[in-house]
């Protein structure tokens, strides 16, 4: 009798200590291929001939792992994506038998850690065979260590002589950025989770690159800027919207939104064209790829958190050349809470319930993108 073929029952991605894990399911044991994708940006797991008639839900992202492709099914393998946030090595993969009276839940598990591009270079310069050892048991995880907490950067725009966007009511944009900043550092901080730093903390005027310049210093690993927005006579447009950084704006708004924050350095008694220069500098020589990869991935979820708690505008996310956003080594985004024109969005920006719903999507998305489970905030 032909033996059954392999079936692939499951697909889990998470956390162990300071190791991202995925862990494939199967109805028998599996080996399998780990390479790099052509691109050096991810990998690709492959593995042997197998049914995969209902495929498994695609996990969410987790730790290293930005997001798992959908399987590319041939007759001698089948073929999975693995998006990387960072270079990445394998630190182990092992099997785990069937446990019990489930003679067919087999387990290849695969355990990975960060590295430098020059060690992923050499690591998979050929595929790598997984697993790298065979355990006959459960294998214990390793001992738990005090991984650094990411630093999150909040940047309240506006400041001092500079009060922003002026609503109808004549309320100012300096004032809900720093409510808004202030909220989304507290929910942060509640989770235990994260290390956070306002680039101002009380009414003053801070130059634009003395913001990118904090977060830089202090190797944040996210850079989030707050505004809001003003459209003058428009009563009607409402909503929040995400920005990434990009030489050429997306739209002619973007384009001009741009033009008016980055005008706020023309403030500062300081402000001299060197400043100007350095900035394009830093434009420049914005070598790191994967900086503005990471920063467009934020931007999608952060977008699809807010809007589960917020009205958005239409095609939220949008780029345009902020200065605020040019650190070439932090992913950085800018959040446009919505227009202080609009009377509902200001109601919204300047209640207390407003600003915690906007914390709680902040929050979300940030988890999200660090792969760490959501946990009910105390």
């Amino acid at each position: 009798m032909a033996a059954e073929p392999v079936r692939i029952t499951g697909l889990q991605l998470g956390l162990n200590a300071a190791l991202t894990r995925l862990v494939v399911e199967a109805s028998a044991p599996l080996d399998a291929l780990l390479e790099a994708t052509p691109d050096g940006l991810g990998l690709t797991l492959v593995l042997p001939p197998a049914s995969w008639t209902s495929p498994p839900p695609q996990p969410r992202a987790a730790g290293l792992i930005g997001h798992i492709g959908q399987p590319v099914i041939g007759t001698d393998r089948i073929a999975l994506t693995l998006d990387l946030i960072e270079p990445a090595v394998v630190e182990r993969s092992f099997r785990l038998p069937s446990q019990g009276q489930d003679h067919t839940r087999h387990r290849l598990v695969i355990d990975l850690r960060p590295a430098d591009p020059g060690a992923f270079l050499l690591a998979f310069a050929a595929p790598v065979r997984l697993p790298l050892t065979t355990a006959a048991d459960i294998v214990p995880p390793p001992a738990a260590i005090n991984e650094r907490r990411r630093l999150i950067v909040l940047d309240p725009g506006h400041g001092g002589q500079d009060p922003g966007a002026i609503s109808a009511s004549g309320r100012f944009e300096k004032d809900i950025t720093l409510a808004v900043a202030k909220a989304v550092a507290a929910r942060l901080n509640r989770t235990g989770r994260y290390r956070v730093l306002l680039t101002r903390e009380q009414d003053r005027f801070v130059r634009l690159p003395q913001r990118v310049n904090l977060a830089r210093q202090h190797e944040a690993d996210l850079f989030i800027s707050i505004h809001a927005d003003s459209l003058g006579g428009d009563r009607v447009t409402r909503g929040a919207s995400v920005y990434t950084l990009a030489e050429f704006a997306t739209d002619h708004e973007a384009e001009a939104l741009a033009l008016r924050e980055n005008k706020a350095d023309l403030l500062a008694e300081d402000a001299t064209a060197g400043a100007v220069d350095d900035v394009i500098s830093i434009l420049l020589d914005l070598a790191s790829r994967d900086t503005a990869r990471l920063s467009s991935r934020f931007a999608g979820l952060l977008t699809a958190n807010l809007r589960e708690q917020i009205p958005l505008r239409s095609n939220p996310m949008r780029a345009a050349n902020f200065r605020v956003l040019t650190a070439p080594d932090v992913p950085s985004v800018l959040l446009e809470l919505g227009y202080l024109s609009n009377p509902t969005d200001e109601a919204l920006l300047f209640s207390e319930g407003g600003r915690a719903q906007l914390a709680e999507a902040v929050a979300q998305a940030i988890d999200r993108f660090f792969g760490v489970e959501a946990q009910v905030a105390r």
